[in-house]
């Protein structure tokens, strides 16, 4: 018995044109999202005018966590300045084309039907982490100020 004679109904088989296109729906749909949620916050919010403590991190302890500035610098990217989305959050600014080359290999692998090995190993997370505490500490010290976020107010 073949892999189709085997698809239950309403499903394209694993092996065939439309089971790769059917499992590259979801990478898809998450980009799609990302997107949307970006473009939304885009048209209804800007952070550069209106100051809403978005951060209870800096709230609390007046420290920036690596997310602070995240939306201001997508704000920015996405309004065609990318210096200025560099100067808000330098890390998610630099995150985002890894973070796209991530969602076109998922795609690629799930449209293969390759679902193992998906998960990063543990020396990759370990040096994400790193990365993220050490961009941490360095955007909080005075000498490193370019990397703290700009004014919430007034840009």
């Amino acid at each position: 018995m073949t892999t189709a004679a085997r698809a239950p109904r309403g499903e394209a088989a694993a092996d065939t044109p439309a089971g790769g296109l059917r499992r590259v729906l979801l990478p898809l749909a998450v980009l799609a999202g990302g997107a949307a949620l970006a473009l939304g916050v885009q048209a209804v919010f800007d952070p550069f005018r209106t100051h809403i403590p978005l951060c209870i991190v800096h709230e609390l302890t007046g420290l920036e966590c690596p997310g602070c500035g995240a939306i201001r610098s997508v704000h920015a990217l996405l309004a065609g300045d990318p210096l200025l989305a560099l100067r808000s959050n330098a890390l998610v600014i630099t995150a985002l084309p890894l973070l796209a080359l991530g969602m076109v290999l998922w795609a690629v692998r799930r449209a293969r039907g390759q679902f193992a090995g998906l998960r990063p190993s543990t020396r990759t997370l370990l040096v994400l982490i790193a990365i993220i505490v050490l961009y941490t500490v360095l955007r909080n010290l005075p000498a490193f100020w370019f990397l703290a976020p700009i004014s919430y107010v007034g840009a």
